[in-house]
């Protein structure tokens, strides 16, 4: 049976057979084209999954099967996109503190691991599990964002952001050891 077959009736109904029977139809493609955008298909699998259950927990209505095909592939496209974006803020901000800090090099030429790779990823973990809004408001002010721009951005007041990044702060700080906070308050702008 075809997704032709599946009626956007259905989908909105949040029918379980046809719901099934969509990700079957597309699941193997939209993890394709979220390949394309991102190189990794652990990653693009992770996206895709994500979706479907969006779709599926916030009960989202449809008005025709080209409609609920348009906002699959935009979703999966503008996640993908997301995605590059914060492995590029994880990179852009390596480098950062390489090129301030010289003493985190290990002094070896043909070396580029810094002061330790576990540091590094332990304190991107940490972020990655900021709850979702503050996570957000905390890399856009990790990419140099004024507080407008991201209250523009999230479509949130200002206030809002400040006080989100401050929760973010709040945490962070519990969560990090003493040195890696203050490895942290370094990649900051």
């Amino acid at each position: 049976m075809g997704s032709n077959e599946i009626s956007i009736e259905q989908i909105n109904k949040l029918d379980v057979t046809a719901f099934r029977l969509l990700y079957k139809s597309y699941y193997k493609g939209l993890v394709c084209y979220a390949i394309q955008i991102i190189g990794t298909s652990e990653s693009a699998e992770d996206i895709v999954q994500e979706l479907f259950s969006t779709i599926w927990a916030k009960k989202m209505v449809f008005q025709s099967l080209v409609s609920f095909k348009a906002y699959l592939y935009n979703s999966v496209r503008n996640a993908s996109l997301d995605y590059l974006k914060h492995k590029n803020i994880e990179g852009n901000y390596l480098q950062k503190m390489l090129d301030a800090h010289p003493a985190y090099r290990t002094g070896e030429e043909d070396e580029e691991g810094f002061f330790s790779e576990e540091v590094y990823r332990r304190l991107f973990e940490t972020i990655d599990a900021l709850p979702e809004r503050c996570r957000e408001v905390f890399l856009m002010y990790m990419e140099g964002k004024k507080n407008e721009e991201v209250a523009q951005a999230l479509h949130v007041s200002i206030e809002t952001v400040k006080t989100q990044k401050k929760r973010a702060m709040s945490i962070l700080r519990k969560k990090l050891s003493s040195y890696q906070f203050l490895l942290l308050q370094l990649l900051l702008p």
